[in-house]
């Protein structure tokens, strides 16, 4: 084996002269053997060390190649993201609007309800303790963390799940608001239709009865932003607190603090001549020079004397209705002059065509005499 080797060295490596030419001289180097095989093994491990340091840098590259593609997939994801983010961060922006909206309107309806539905929400206290300002704390710009993305989610859970309670809680407070203002509305028609005040009420409810001294900044609420549903009860009470106006500016009281009924209205023996007569009022009998007061703000239409009413006062209030005062033994008003409800006007006497100390007291509406403690009465149910 080793006479083969060395028969195969000798064969591939013989001896070699390398003949070299200088300034025309000649001369030869001779490659020995052993001088051929370093040769080629420095040159093959040159070209080993050439390749596996080409097939590093190969490895290299590939590896900076596949994480400059990691990377870029994941700046991608979170670019993906950062705008999923910024998209539920607007949404819950725009529910924060709306939320705020409602708040606003329903505060101010629930002030701006009648004093007959101070307290028609159960848990109006709990409104007060869920303010939508609280939900500003809980959610703010998107700030993607790779590292707890989860966390980012249950954070837009948790204000979703309270913007959904709070719109809950909205639905049922309005729906009660509505209930009492509809129940309360109801009872306001069903008397005035019973007391005989319709024709008060169609001109109240048509407009004709004009509106003065109104005013103030203007403070608008963002309709777009409220549902139609909760604007339309907006409307109710709007439509409420014109009937509550409308029961404040009526005759509501007989117009002396202590007195008796000596006769009612209607149907009557003439108390002077005891024929069948028709009494266009009520006699209210009470303590000479008792005070008289005005039943409901109005102008004094008529102040003197008049035939059989002897001194008489006559006032003229809102919505059609007319108010006189006869027998008085003092009138402390003028005509033209402006009265608010309960000033006095007068004295009780017992001037004119009259037996005793009492008042004649009349209501007109629209020219036409209606009894006055049918009105009181009826008025006094649904205060």
């Amino acid at each position: 084996m080793s006479a083969f080797i060395k028969s195969f060295y000798h064969k591939l490596f013989p001896a070699r002269q390398l003949l070299i030419r200088q300034n025309g001289e000649v001369k030869h180097v001779i490659l020995a053997p052993w001088l051929q095989v370093s040769a080629v093994v420095v040159v093959l491990i040159a070209l080993a060390w050439l390749t596996i340091s080409t097939l590093q840098i190969y490895s290299q590259t590939n590896k900076i190649s596949d994480i400059e593609q990691s990377q870029l997939s994941k700046q991608q994801q979170w670019q993906l993201q950062k705008k999923q983010q910024q998209q539920q961060y607007e949404k819950q922006l725009a529910q924060l609007a709306v939320l705020e909206q409602k708040q606003a309107l329903l505060q101010s309806m629930i002030d701006s309800l009648p004093e007959s539905m101070s307290n028609p929400i159960d848990d109006a206290a709990t409104i007060k303790n869920i303010e939508t300002k609280e939900l500003q704390d809980d959610f703010h710009e998107p700030l993607v963390d790779e590292k707890s993305p989860d966390s980012a989610q249950v954070s837009v859970q948790s204000v979703e799940q309270r913007i959904t309670q709070l719109e809950a809680h909205y639905l049922q407070s309005f729906l009660q608001i509505e209930q009492q203002i509809e129940l309360r509305h109801r009872d306001i028609l069903t008397m005035l239709k019973g007391a005989g005040l319709d024709t008060a009420l169609s001109r109240r409810l048509s407009g004709e009865v004009s509106e003065t001294a109104q005013g103030g900044p203007l403070d608008l609420f963002d309709e777009s932003k409220i549902p139609t549903e909760f604007l339309a009860i907006a409307d109710k009470l709007l439509a409420l607190n014109n009937l509550e106006n409308l029961l404040s500016e009526l005759p509501q009281t007989l117009p002396a603090a202590n007195y008796y009924i000596s006769s009612s209205f209607g149907l009557r023996k003439d108390p002077v001549n005891n024929r069948h007569a028709f009494h266009k009022g009520v006699d209210l009998a009470g303590w000479h020079k008792t005070e008289i007061f005005a039943p409901a703000d109005g102008t004094v239409l008529r102040a003197g004397r008049n035939g059989g009413y002897g001194n008489f006062i006559e006032l003229q209030h809102k919505n059609g209705f007319v108010t006189r005062f006869g027998h008085l033994n003092k009138i402390k008003v003028k005509k033209g002059q402006t009265v608010a409800k309960n000033d006095v006007i007068g004295l009780m006497g017992s001037t004119g065509r009259s037996t005793g100390t009492h008042l004649h007291y009349e209501v007109l509406l629209n020219d036409k005499h209606v009894n006055p403690v049918k009105i009181t009465k009826a008025l006094s149910r649904v205060r």
